[in-house]
């Protein structure tokens, strides 16, 4: 075990993604008036919620990916045709977006041209993105006067879902347009409600008006899982993790060295989030000595579950559990000498119902279990947010 400790590394929030300015974020973006943080908070909240990902700032978005993107910000994502059929002459069965193109058309948010061609590979243009995301609020034809993709714009535009868009009616949208779009769709109330259109894929505003992020990891957030070191970290997860975002104790990573700091540690603990494809791995080895920041980091205790304590005034509700620590097997910036009691043993607090249960008479866990637990920590205290089962 390490002598020194920085107490800094560990827990300084939520078990989230650490929201640092992309360091790709480019100038032409901050000259188009939007704010390095304001774009990433954007950029991860279409992340989170599963509609996009940004890969190319000025890149052009298809008629065929842009239905895609209405499809997977409606709660048709969660119930789409186990298979497709050909709906326009141009996209055959097979097509990658035939699906989400078929109810993108029967929903009414897009339609096709004469002839019965969708032209899935063309660009989407804005006023037809306006379109799609004014049907998406409830609005219809009858709500509009006059000359039609005018009438949308100036809705559009009264809405405030235009903020940080500047397009022209004719004109091809970029990915930065659409996750500009997407995500003041998220924050405007739906046609006739003061229910914003977000809590369809669980979003809530912050105080100051904002998409909060971190509630959408809360919602989603699976785990904690372990895995062994002679199990997959990659198979541990519902998704394919070739495109995964990883966090390995706190830091952006790679699955490639969560693996090497899974064989170190013996094993890892991880959590991850589905919609964002996001997996957040926790080790007792493998800290990236260049970035200690601690962002939303936790330490690891293995050890063997000595002493389950109660209230005096509440004997069925636990308040707190005695490890005796497996050090080889425990955070690499633990000391013994500093933070167990006079028997060598270490206190750890259990705040949360869930935990209280699972120690309780009632749950799994009781004296002589081997069990990681996954605490937050503050000097020489200790507090669990997780545990499980050895």
């Amino acid at each position: 075990m390490k002598g020194s400790k920085s107490y800094g590394r560990f827990i300084c929030g939520s078990l989230a993604a650490s929201f640092a300015v992309s360091p790709f974020l480019s100038l032409t973006v901050l000259a188009d008036n939007i704010s390095s943080a304001n774009f990433d908070l954007r950029r991860q909240v279409v992340k989170l919620t599963g509609i996009m990902e940004i890969s190319s700032f000025r890149g052009q978005i298809t008629r065929g990916d842009f239905a895609k993107m209405l499809v997977k910000a409606s709660s048709y994502r969660e119930n789409l045709p186990s298979s497709s059929v050909s709906v326009y002459a141009d996209v055959p069965a097979d097509h990658p977006n035939a699906v989400y193109i078929r109810v993108a058309a029967s929903q009414g948010w897009m339609s096709g041209y004469l002839g019965g061609n969708f032209k899935p590979e063309e660009p989407v243009l804005y006023k037809d993105a306006v379109k799609a995301v004014l049907t998406l609020l409830g609005y219809t034809d009858e709500d509009f006067t006059g000359e039609m993709a005018s009438s949308r714009i100036s809705k559009f535009n009264h809405l405030e879902l235009n903020e940080d868009v500047s397009c022209q009616a004719d004109e091809a949208i970029t990915e930065t347009d659409c996750m500009n779009i997407f995500y003041n769709l998220l924050k405007t109330k739906k046609k006739d409600s003061n229910e914003i259109y977000g809590t369809v894929l669980d979003c809530e505003l912050n105080s100051d008006g904002e998409i909060n992020p971190i509630s959408i990891l809360e919602d989603e957030r699976k785990g904690p899982i372990l895995v062994h070191k002679n199990f997959s970290v990659a198979q541990s997860v519902p998704f394919d993790t070739e495109d995964a975002n990883v966090f390995l104790n706190g830091v952006e990573s790679t699955l490639a060295a969560v693996k090497a700091s899974q064989q170190q540690s013996g094993f890892a603990v991880l959590y991850y989030n589905v919609k964002s494809k996001t997996i957040w791995a926790y080790t007792t080895t493998g800290w990236d000595t260049k970035d200690d920041s601690g962002n939303n980091t936790y330490v690891l205790i293995k050890g063997e579950i000595k002493n389950i304590y109660y209230q005096s005034t509440d004997v069925m509700t636990p308040t707190s559990v005695r490890i005796e620590v497996d050090e080889a097997n425990s955070d690499d910036d633990f000391d013994t000498s500093e933070d167990v009691d006079s028997d060598g043993y270490l206190n750890i607090s259990l705040d949360s119902s869930e935990l209280q249960y699972l120690f309780s008479i009632y749950g799994n866990l009781e004296v002589g279990d081997d069990v990681v637990l996954v605490c937050s920590r503050s000097g020489s205290s200790y507090t669990a947010v997780d545990a499980i089962e050895y």
